[in-house]
């Protein structure tokens, strides 16, 4: 008897979900249910059901892709770790790494739930755990990659606000005090549930709770929402990954960058997730790009972007 193949996993994955209509299987929804019909990832793709049938159809070759499932902080920098593999290997086409991306949380929970993912880059280091140890990624494959940084990003003004960052609790105070609207600011943070920069950025705003309790705080579903909260005017500032910094969207907004004793450690693992049936073709291609992780030509990538990683 014939077993199915990866990508028929992720279609057969699909027909467990009920048919109604749905926005994202890779957005966060409170309850954590799957709709039907489409699945949309941050990538801006969509897969239909008819498109899954039809990779079940197409050649070995063609169907040789694997699934990266990014937190939402990660995603712009791991493209660009993804381009840079694909240079240092000619024979791998750039379409065969897909690039799924959203809160840590909600990417956890569709892991939990048989959603074929490949690799799993989180932004912290309890869910990659958890996986291995509830049997759902591989042992041995736990790798902390980077360690995130916080910062306050606000839009440019005649006079900074602050010197480039913000390291004891007296300069985010006076950060805080200094930042007046004639109404009550609004600060975006990333949801603290599922996001781990939501839940770093709720430490922070510990640290000045009595100044923070004069600002209204609304929540993206994660860090990427929470910025797309400020670029559309939702929100007068917001705590963002020092990585969005670099985004070209930001070129008109200012950043303090947040001191890491000032909030909770944001350390981020990945591990490979546990896939029956796949072709040597697809382990060939998890194993070099999880190898690759761990190069120098990696590690400069991330810290460009303005992450930490381990000395």
């Amino acid at each position: 008897m014939k077993t199915a193949s990866h990508h028929s996993s992720f279609f057969l994955w699909l027909k467990k979900i009920p048919l109604v209509v749905f926005s994202s299987a890779l957005a966060l929804c409170t309850t954590h249910s799957y709709a039907a019909s489409e699945l949309i990832s941050d990538t801006e793709q969509s897969f239909t059901r008819t498109e899954f049938i039809d990779l079940t159809s197409k050649s070995d070759t063609q169907k040789d892709i694997i699934y990266l499932a990014v937190a939402a902080n990660f995603k712009s920098t791991l493209k660009q770790l993804v381009s840079a593999f694909i240079l240092e290997h000619p024979n791998i086409k750039e379409e065969q790494l897909k690039i799924i991306s959203g809160a840590t949380g909600a990417l956890y929970a569709q892991i939990m739930q048989g959603a074929p993912f490949d690799i799993f880059f989180a932004a912290d280091i309890n869910r990659p755990h958890l996986l291995i140890e509830n049997k759902h990624a591989e042992n041995g494959t736990y790798y902390s990659y980077a360690y995130g940084q916080l910062i306050i990003a606000f839009p440019a003004k005649e006079k900074k606000l602050c010197s480039n960052s913000i390291s004891q609790p007296s300069e985010l105070i006076e950060f805080l005090n200094h930042f007046q609207l004639q109404t009550k600011p609004t600060l975006a943070i990333a949801n603290p549930t599922t996001a781990p920069y939501g839940l770093s950025a709720n430490s922070l705003i510990d640290k000045a709770a009595e100044e923070f309790s004069k600002y209204r705080i609304v929540k993206g579903k994660n860090i990427l929402h929470a910025q797309q909260l400020l670029l559309n005017s939702h929100a007068d500032l917001a705590i963002l990954s020092a990585a969005q910094a670099n985004h070209t969207t930001m070129m008109d907004y200012d950043f303090c960058l947040i001191k890491q004793s000032l909030y909770t450690a944001i350390e981020q693992a990945l591990v490979i997730i546990k896939q029956a049936n796949r072709t040597k073709n697809q382990q060939y291609l998890i194993k070099q790009f999880f190898h690759f992780m761990k190069t120098e030509k990696a590690q400069t990538i991330i810290l460009s972007n303005g992450y930490l990683i381990h000395e």
